[in-house]
């Protein structure tokens, strides 16, 4: 199968984790571990995964990092047994940046 991607992933030099601090789903879900991210979106996995097209508001735990937390929004795109693929739909572009360059 061809990768269709536009952007390169990226694992992080060291385990991430990642704080839903909204979702506009009725299921709770507070977080999880980024298992790679690009500029486009990231992988969270967790143990609860929310619907399709849910909305979510994250904080990316990047202090140890980048020195700051990151705050993103996103909409989970799709769901398997490990976590959830989000796209991401409004993020700090400089802070993005510096995250992914590290």
């Amino acid at each position: 199968m061809k990768n269709r991607r536009r952007e390169r992933r990226v694992r992080l030099p060291e385990r991430m984790e990642a704080t839903i601090t909204y979702c506009d789903a009725l299921k709770p879900v507070s977080g999880g571990t980024i298992g790679d991210i690009s500029p486009q979106g990231m992988f969270m996995l967790t143990d609860t995964v929310l619907s399709q097209n849910a909305y979510v508001t994250m904080r990316l735990n990047a202090e140890n990092l980048i020195g700051k937390p990151v705050y993103i929004q996103g909409l989970v795109i799709r769901t398997d047994a490990r976590g959830m693929a989000i796209r991401f739909t409004y993020a700090n572009d400089a802070d993005l940046s510096t995250l992914l360059n590290h």
